[in-house]
């Protein structure tokens, strides 16, 4: 089972960076009015990703799954304060909004720190199917 399960997880991943590739892609040769509704609609869709997805973590009977639902909440909360930290700084330097520069640095170390996850991921899935094929190796030597 935990193959199957892996595998949809797996499925679902590939088209979401798929997607990931396309719009950003997209965004560099876009103009601006289009780029704008894009970031429109993605904020939207991120907040009802995130909303499902704590609504799937609340519903999990395992306990480590709310340690990393409130891990999740942390971090998400740090991204909120840096990108605050980020505004204030270009106000007082008067700009209107944090620089270019700067935002492109975060979003380039967001998707490093999506990289690990995805290692991370990657390793815990592999646990999983080694403790189930051991299990199975158990139940076949005790039968």
């Amino acid at each position: 089972m935990a193959h199957e399960i892996l595998s949809v997880k797996l499925c679902e991943l590939e088209d979401q960076l798929a997607r990931l590739n396309s719009r950003i892609h997209m965004s560099e040769t876009a103009d601006r009015g289009r780029l704008q509704s894009e970031i429109l609609a993605l904020r939207r869709e991120c907040a009802e990703n995130e909303l499902t997805l704590r609504t799937k973590l609340r519903c999990s009977r395992s306990g480590m799954v709310g340690a990393l639902a409130d891990s999740y909440g942390e971090i998400e909360q740090h991204v909120q304060q840096a990108k605050a930290a980020m505004r204030e700084q270009a106000a007082r330097r008067g700009e209107g909004q944090a620089g270019a520069e700067e935002k492109l640095l975060l979003a380039e170390y967001a998707l490093d720190f999506t990289l690990q996850a995805s290692n991370r991921a990657l390793l815990l899935a592999m646990e999983a199917i080694d403790a189930q094929l051991a299990g199975q190796e158990g139940e076949k030597t005790s039968s």
